[in-house]
């Protein structure tokens, strides 16, 4: 594999089918299939109608190498704009060739291209070959935190309890 004939291109709202098939792909590798309850019509809503997230595709040739998600935040300390990667996958026949940094390097070049100063993501604790591969980029890994969250139905009991 020539890692030079990667091509990465934002995708189009003709990708859906292709988009819901690499989450089902990644959610596969995380082992959690049951939780990619996603619909087609979600991620067009979502995606393409609300553009609340950018996906990347990652193609070689005419096959899908993997995709990666991210969406804007802010800093409000620091007041600049970042990206959370949410999403960055690679099918695993196509790891150990370099495409995964040159992926990594291309998301850099386009959020810095569109303002923004830095990215942030998480990658669940067991994936050790993620984490190794993340450390050996140079990035660093942040402490002193807990991820918290809501579901809907927390999210309505919540909201409930000032009506």
């Amino acid at each position: 594999m020539n890692i030079k004939n990667l091509i990465i291109r934002k995708s189009h709202i003709e990708d859906i089918p292709l988009i819901q098939y690499l989450i089902k792909g990644l959610a596969s590798y995380e082992k959690r299939p049951q939780d990619m309850t996603g619909t087609k019509e979600q991620l067009s809503y979502w995606l393409f109608e609300r553009k609340v997230a950018t996906v990347l595709i990652a193609e070689y040739g005419k096959e899908v190498v993997g995709y990666a998600l991210y969406y804007p935040i802010f800093g409000s300390f620091s007041a600049i704009g970042k990206i959370h990667l949410e999403d960055i996958f690679i099918w695993p026949n196509f790891r150990g060739y370099g495409a995964g940094r040159f992926f990594l390097a291309k998301i850099a070049e386009i959020i810095l291209a569109d303002g923004y100063t830095e990215m942030e993501w998480n990658c669940l604790d067991w994936n050790k070959p993620s984490i190794e591969f993340y450390e050996r980029l140079g990035a660093k890994q942040e402490t002193g935190r807990k991820y918290f969250s809501f579901t809907q139905s927390e999210l309505k009991s919540i909201a409930a309890q000032i009506s």
